[in-house]
């Protein structure tokens, strides 16, 4: 007697990798990531004019403020807002050079990463508008504070190449702190997005859940707490017949 081997059915075979398809975040089929890039970048476009005429006032506010804390630490040192620059002045007098020198800090070189996180912000999901709100505020006010040590850092640089210029005749930039301001300077974008990615592993997107306060059962043999003098089972507890 021959016996044959049937074919398997197509029902019993592994479904094809072909057949369906991977959902990834990455998907470029989706489209979506590269609409929201997009839309990043035309938020980042149209929001620049408002942080460049916004540059003046942020200026004066960051110069007065590293001018007072400066001062503590140093009197010959003023620093003054001019426009979107801020300038520093030291007074050499104390140390024999009759001169005071002075440098700019133009303060877009060291602030054009506001504009990169508040479109990041922008586009972010959030589970309500003030949460968005909320986040884009503390980004934007974490990212101004930064701005005053930057300040600081070059009103340090300026003072310490009057000091080498008396010293020795001539100003050195080779010290860590000019490469550190500038290394904060050209990294502004990596800045904005690390805040941007911080905002959002705070859960700074995401709404608070409001907590309800945990409802005390009353025993059906308890007084009806809606004060009627009859038990709970009697009154606002009965069940339906």
């Amino acid at each position: 007697m021959s016996t044959s081997l049937k074919p398997l059915s197509s029902s019993s075979q592994p479904p094809s990798s072909s057949s369906g398809s991977i959902e990834s975040p990455f998907n470029i089929g989706s489209r979506r990531w590269i609409r929201l890039l997009l839309l990043t970048v035309v938020l980042y476009l149209a929001l620049l004019p408002l942080w460049w005429y916004s540059l003046q006032s942020l200026a004066i506010g960051v110069g007065m403020a590293a001018n007072w804390i400066y001062g503590f630490f140093d009197p010959r040192v003023s620093i003054n807002p001019d426009g979107r620059v801020v300038r520093v002045f030291v007074n050499a007098a104390s140390l024999g050079d009759p001169q005071t020198a002075s440098s700019g800090l133009r303060l877009d070189t060291i602030t054009y990463g506001l504009p990169m996180l508040a479109a990041l912000a922008v586009v972010t999901r959030a589970d309500s508008i003030l949460a968005k709100v909320k986040a884009l505020l503390i980004g934007l006010g974490a990212m101004v504070v930064l701005t005053l040590p930057a300040v600081l850092a070059w009103a340090k640089l300026t003072t310490l190449e009057v000091d080498e210029r008396i010293a020795f005749g001539a100003g050195g930039r080779s010290s860590l702190l000019y490469y550190a301001f500038h290394g904060y300077a050209f990294s502004q974008p990596v800045v904005a997005v690390g805040i941007w990615f911080g905002l959002m592993m705070l859960g700074l997107f995401k709404a608070r859940s409001k907590t309800k306060a945990p409802v005390e059962e009353v025993g059906r043999n308890a007084p009806c707490p809606c004060g009627s003098g009859r038990k709970y089972k009697r009154c606002c507890g009965k069940l339906p017949t």
